[in-house]
């Protein structure tokens, strides 16, 4: 395993989830934070929407992935953020100091270093243009052409569906073994 623990000092990996809406991405990812937390790394999680939100309501994604197990987690839109997170010392996280009166919060890196140093893997559905590893999701209902979008992408490490796709120049998992998919990520990790 990956010593990866109490490092304040370091940038957790991110990989972001790819998916049309009902494809299944919040059940895959409470499934793989479940996992990872209870292979005691420090998960986050980050959820982009185009909407306004509730956060921390039981049964919302944000609600789901702090219960699963994560670190942290936050919720954001283009007019509103919530974050949440287990801090031990009051003082670990000083909030004037990690958000900006000009909310210059709008890219992955300037989140990942304003919240999420310490933790050990993040989690990030949206955020599709940025350069991080991506999993992209589908489901041959709700895409029976099984056009991808992301596959060709460089940032593409893996694609997860219920069926598989004939001659795709990626690895693939079904999208119901998140076992599978946990190891996969933590080989990709440990690269």
């Amino acid at each position: 395993m990956i010593n990866m623990k109490d490092n304040l000092d370091r940038k957790p990996f991110a990989v972001s989830f790819i998916a049309k809406s009902g494809t299944g991405k919040t059940t895959l990812i409470e499934k793989l934070i479940k996992i990872f937390a209870g292979k005691k790394y420090k998960v986050s999680s980050i959820k982009h929407t185009d909407h306004k939100f509730e956060a921390d309501i039981k049964g919302k994604d944000s609600w789901i992935h702090k219960h699963a197990g994560a670190f942290s987690t936050m919720l954001l839109s283009d007019d509103s953020m919530a974050f949440f997170s287990d801090i031990k010392k009051p003082d670990a996280f000083d909030v004037h100091n990690n958000i900006d009166s000009g909310r210059n919060i709008n890219t992955i890196d300037s989140l990942i270093n304003k919240f999420f140093y310490g933790s050990d893997i993040l989690i990030v559905e949206g955020f599709k243009d940025v350069s991080i590893p991506k999993v992209e999701l589908f489901r041959k209902e709700l895409n029976p052409e099984l056009q991808l979008k992301y596959a060709d992408d460089d940032d593409c490490i893996l694609v997860c569906g219920d069926v598989l796709i004939d001659n795709l120049n990626k690895p693939q998992i079904n999208i119901n073994e998140s076992d599978k998919i946990a190891v996969f990520l933590e080989k990709f990790i440990k690269k």
